[in-house]
C-alpha cells in the first residue's frame, strides 16, 4: 500500500494542475514527505517567471517529459529521467514548458515543511494563477521574490516589500489551510 497521499489538487493554469502531496512514511524533516507535483497537458506551456527565495531551496525533477529550466541565467533543457536539479536559496530561476508537449515535473523544498503546499495553495486559490495584487500579496507573505532587471536582489525584495504591503490592503486574504 502506498503511503503518498494527494492532500489537494489546484488548478494553475488552462490545462495545467498540481497536486500536493504527502508521504506519510516519511519523517516530518524529510525533504521527500511534501511534494508539489504539476502536470501540463501541452495545450499551452508552462511558464514561471525569473524568481528566487530568500530561505529556501527547491529540488526540481522531471516525470514525464522535457522542461526549460533557466537556472542563474544558464539554460538548460531537463527531461523525465535526468537527475534531479537542486536549486540553492537566492539564485534567480524559471521554468517552461513546450506547447503541444506533455510535461509532469516534482518540485520539493528544502529545509522540508509544508510552507510551500501553504503557498502555492494560496497562489492558485482562486483556481488559477492568481492576479498581479494577489501574487505580490502571495510573495510578501512568503519568501518568494520576482527577479527584476536590475539584478540586484536588494531592489527585488524592496519591490515586494512596497507593492506587497500596498496588496494587503486588497488583494485576497491568504488561507489559513489547504
Amino acid at each position: 500500500m502506498s503511503s503518498v497521499v494527494i492532500l489537494k489538487t489546484l488548478g494553475v493554469e488552462k490545462a495545467i494542475t498540481m497536486d500536493i502531496t504527502i508521504d506519510e512514511a516519511e519523517p516530518e524533516d524529510s525533504i521527500n514527505r511534501y511534494a508539489m507535483n504539476t502536470t501540463c497537458s501541452g495545450e499551452e506551456a508552462l511558464s514561471i517567471p525569473l524568481h528566487w527565495h530568500k530561505d529556501h531551496a527547491e529540488y526540481i525533477s522531471v516525470l514525464e517529459g522535457r522542461m526549460e529550466v533557466t537556472l542563474n541565467g544558464d539554460k538548460v533543457i531537463l527531461r523525465a529521467g535526468d537527475p534531479v536539479v537542486y536549486i540553492p536559496r537566492r539564485v534567480p530561476h524559471s521554468m517552461k514548458g513546450f506547447k503541444g508537449e506533455k510535461l509532469v515535473f516534482r518540485e520539493r523544498p528544502d529545509p522540508a515543511g509544508m510552507y510551500k503546499a501553504l503557498f502555492f495553495n494560496d497562489v492558485f486559490s482562486t483556481g488559477q494563477f492568481g492576479g498581479f495584487w494577489h501574487i505580490l500579496r502571495a510573495f510578501y507573505d512568503s519568501e518568494t521574490y520576482l527577479a527584476l532587471p536590475l539584478h540586484f536582489q536588494f531592489f527585488d525584495e524592496v519591490f515586494i516589500a512596497v507593492f506587497g504591503g500596498i496588496a494587503h490592503l486588497f488583494a485576497p486574504r491568504k488561507p489559513e489551510r489547504l
